[in-house]
């Protein structure tokens, strides 16, 4: 009978014929597939497809019993192997993994990459042989290709806890407009986060998910009243699910070549429209080196060389904002910050922060936030979370 099953997101249906015994899956993925494909064309692509295919059902002749195999458009295979004896199957599993993986290395111009599930009995063993083995294989996202994983021992694996930052270098190439550079420090980063003990391609994925919407934050345009990005606008102009896409990914070849095309879209949508947008970049700039000071609109149209009104149409025309809001966003966010992660009294919070009077960054506080400074303390202080500005 046939069992629907997916594979690296793609449906497939194998056959399971056998109505008692042991199961063991073995998928097999071509490395760098998609990024051959761009570089050397579809004949190229296809022609690897058509070799490895050819090599894979030959190999199904050295095997006992009746294995199975199937193709996953578009650089995939799924082979499934029954018997009695779990030890036997999944050596029989092994063995042809390796003849496979390396016939396919000396014989086509690609590698590939496999993996074996355990042997598994029961109605639902196809699924869950497959679903191991997929998940086995996605191992080369952070491990690399041209080897064969194996399920066994991975589920005891502890969670690994996120070495470095690379937000500092991303922002700064982001707000430069270098799409390329903010790529290729990213692509070092992960390069780097993937050799930690413990990770997995899901919280790599995470991992890299959130630098991304540190990206889009630092390229947004449109702020809230309390400096923090319009997430509203910001999909509007890059939509969640391209996002998304990349849970789908499993070869670093690809993600590189993603976040390429994304980066460059990223960028795109935060380019300034010269020369009012650099203008305002230096004056957006000013503000967050100054905004402790006594800071008033005349101060900052002297500091850049440009006239008041000209900074006010700016920021209504590029932020749909004022500059009086946008500096008590600033100030709001530090604000915060300080509140949640020190002990400082707010007196001295609001002298920190540009107010002279406690009482008017109070006012200011409860206006943005909805709650006084001592509540937001008390519910937010140490703990990482903030509410939305109301």
């Amino acid at each position: 009978m046939l069992r629907p099953s997916t594979v690296l997101g793609q449906p497939v249906a194998m056959t399971d014929d056998a109505r008692s015994g042991l199961l063991v899956v073995v998928v097999a993925d071509i490395d760098d597939f998609e990024v051959g494909r761009i570089s050397q064309g579809d004949d190229w692509a296809a022609g690897q497809v058509a070799q490895t295919h050819k090599i894979a059902e030959a190999l199904l002749g050295e095997l006992p019993g009746q294995p199975r195999l199937a193709f996953v458009p578009a650089d995939s295979w799924v082979v499934t192997l029954s018997g009695e004896t779990g030890d036997h199957l999944l050596a029989d599993a092994l063995g042809y993994a390796d003849r496979l993986r390396r016939r396919v290395t000396d014989e086509t111009g690609v590698s590939v990459t496999l993996s074996v599930s355990n042997p598994h009995a029961g109605p639902a063993r196809l699924e869950t042989a497959t679903r191991e083995a997929v998940r086995a294989v996605e191992r080369k996202l952070v491990d690399g290709g041209n080897r064969i994983y194996h399920c066994r021992g991975r589920s005891g694996t502890a969670a690994a806890t996120l070495p470095e930052r690379v937000e500092h270098d991303l922002g700064r190439l982001i707000r430069e407009g270098d799409a390329a550079g903010a790529v290729q420090a990213l692509g070092r980063w992960i390069d780097r986060v993937a050799r930690t003990d413990g990770v997995t391609p899901d919280l790599l994925r995470r991992w890299i998910g959130a630098e991304l919407m540190y990206a889009l934050d630092v390229a947004g345009k449109r702020r809230l009243a309390d400096g923090s990005a319009d997430w509203v606008d910001a999909f509007d102009r890059f939509a969640l699910d391209e996002l998304l896409a990349m849970f789908d990914i499993h070869e670093r070849s690809y993600l590189l070549l993603w976040l390429s095309q994304l980066f460059d879209r990223i960028i795109e949508t935060q380019t300034p429209q010269a020369p009012g947008r650099h203008v305002l970049a230096l004056v957006e700039q000013y503000i967050r080196d100054h905004y402790a000071e006594d800071l008033r609109l005349s101060t900052v149209a002297q500091a850049v060389f440009v006239s008041p009104f000209y900074i006010s149409h700016l920021f209504q025309r590029e932020l749909g904002t004022t500059f009086l809001r946008y500096l008590t966003g600033v100030r709001m966010h530090h604000a915060r910050l300080l509140l949640a992660q020190t002990s400082l009294p707010v007196e001295a919070i609001a002298d920190r922060v540009g107010y002279c009077s406690p009482k008017r960054l109070r006012v200011l506080f409860k206006r943005t936030f909805n709650v006084t400074p001592t509540e937001y303390r008390r519910h937010y202080g140490g703990q990482g979370k903030f509410p939305t500005a109301g």
